[in-house]
């Protein structure tokens, strides 16, 4: 099972998002969706990550008036092998989203400014094989 998250800037000014704990570093390093089966939390089996300060390449430019999309499978995070009834809740926190200036960013930690994004759940199901 794939996901696909797209961030959209409808602002006027491009700007730089730190990767870090979302799909947009193309590795599960946080949980940054909850998964539940027939309303029973799943557990998250990925790995989480402690970091030094980030450099530049740990962001992202969102030009204005565009988007960006990242795709990860939910395995291995999470195991969605058996049947049921499943649930998707994006819980996205950036970490650090402020207005791109030109060149490579850098920002030690005291200047980040973080964001929470709401984000709507998704649903599936995934029924027994009987062959």
């Amino acid at each position: 099972m794939k996901l696909r998250f797209t961030l959209s800037n409808p602002g006027p000014v491009p700007l730089a998002m730190l990767r870090w704990d979302t799909p947009f570093e193309g590795a599960w390093l946080a949980p940054f969706v909850a998964l539940s089966r027939d309303g029973r939390a799943l557990p998250y089996r990925g790995a989480v990550v402690r970091r030094r300060a980030p450099d530049a390449t740990a962001y992202l430019r969102i030009e204005a008036g565009a988007s960006v999309s990242a795709e990860i499978e939910l395995e291995p995070a999470y195991s969605v092998s058996a049947p049921g009834r499943y649930r998707v809740q994006p819980k996205l926190h950036l970490t650090d989203l402020h207005v791109a200036q030109a060149g490579p960013v850098e920002r030690p930690g005291t200047e980040h400014q973080g964001a929470d994004l709401r984000c709507p759940a998704v649903s599936f199901t995934v029924v027994a094989d009987t062959h």
